[in-house]
């Protein structure tokens, strides 16, 4: 049995929460005994988490490293853990070195970020490469991502293994009639009407202004934003100044993904840089014919625009003219969602993903122990 310990900084909203969740409810518990550790408070990926049957150990209510830096050395020196697996900034910068400083476990670093200097910032280049020493595995989430670490990290291209996101397609997968009713329902869907979702932190990069212009020009079609951000001042203001009612709406923070889904027709993702973002490969679990920003790892995901719409982020009319295809036009909408449901089946599954990873732990174990490599 190989222990793992899984470290996050945070266990709220998020895509990165979202992966580790889905993988460590598909690692196999024969062979893989996880733990999650959250630096920081619990979040509502916790709950889900420790219903799957995983530990979860919060190193402190409060963002203070002080307090979560001796928390983690009273975890790990207490554990017994075969593999440390880090996700997300502050367990890379902070807590896997220290772990290395006292030389436990293998490291593994798992970089869900995007691929574009624009969202990570030159500032974030130097402690990101030097942390990487720690680190005897780095998974990628894509091709992108790989990229920029080798090219802006300067990061050995052998040390990087690409593994994609994967999602529980027995959890999202394509809505029934009820359950569809019910959900839009409580979303105070009225009839019919064509409902165009979306989801994720209210941040700049993620360009949910441009959901508030579409709505301007598309009067029969709701909008619902799921997710919570420092965007979302300017966001209610942009609705408010835009005079058209509720037909975009900010949800806040939803826990139950899968009954958000449900109740859309259709999936938008008008980012301007992602990796391979989570909120799309759910939708895609889901059935939805989606629309989304043309960017590098999405373009792949969506095999070029055959398993859904791409527009360029700054092209309003292409999004206006996507959505319209796909509300318009039953049978392509229809196609797409099958097309999407395909593609996240064959190439993005939690399960292959999991496995993946799962080798990774074995060979780093070996290769520790003096007998791989």
């Amino acid at each position: 049995m190989i222990r793992v310990l899984h470290v996050i900084d945070h266990l709220g909203l998020g895509g990165a929460q979202a992966a580790v969740l889905d993988l460590v409810r598909n690692c196999d518990p024969v062979q893989i005994e996880c733990e999650v550790a959250t630096m920081h408070g619990r979040g509502s990926f916790a709950q889900a988490i420790e219903q799957a049957g995983i530990p979860v150990h919060s190193l402190s209510a409060k963002r203070w490293p002080p307090s979560y830096l001796w928390s983690f050395v009273k975890l790990i020196q207490g554990g017994r853990y075969d593999i440390l697996h880090f996700h997300l900034q502050g367990a890379n910068w902070i807590a896997k070195p220290l772990a290395a400083a006292l030389g436990y476990g293998v490291r593994i670093s798992h970089d869900h970020a995007s691929g574009d200097i624009r969202f990570r910032g030159v500032a974030s280049l130097l402690p990101d490469a030097l942390a990487h020493f720690a680190s005897q595995r780095i998974i990628a989430v894509s091709d992108g991502v790989r990229d920029f670490l080798t090219r802006w990290e300067g990061i050995c291209t052998d040390r990087v293994r690409v593994i994609s996101n994967g999602i529980d397609t027995e959890v999202f997968q394509p809505a029934n009639p009820e359950d569809r009713q019910r959900t839009r329902k409580t979303w105070g869907i009225l009839g019919q009407q064509f409902t165009v979702g979306s989801m994720g932190r209210l941040a700049p990069e993620k360009n949910f202004q441009l959901l508030i212009s579409l709505a301007g020009k598309l009067p029969d079609v709701q909008f619902l934003i799921a997710g919570e951000g420092p965007e979302r001042p300017a966001l209610e203001a942009l609705i408010q100044a835009a005079e058209i009612g509720d037909r975009v709406r900010l949800l806040g923070q939803v826990d139950d993904r899968v009954a958000f889904y449900s109740a859309l027709d259709a999936f938008v993702l008008p980012s301007l840089y992602e990796g391979l973002p989570m909120a799309l490969l759910e939708a895609m679990a889901m059935g939805l014919p989606c629309v989304s920003s043309d960017l590098p790892d999405i373009f792949s995901a969506l095999r070029g625009g055959e398993a859904g719409l791409l527009c360029h982020p700054d092209d309003p009319q292409c999004f206006v003219d996507a959505i319209s295809q796909i509300a318009y036009n039953k049978d392509l909408a229809r196609d797409f969602g099958i097309a999407a449901r395909g593609r996240c089946l064959s190439a993005f599954s939690a399960s292959t993903s999991a496995a993946a990873i799962e080798e990774i732990y074995r060979s780093e174990l070996l290769f520790a122990r003096g007998q791989g490599h």
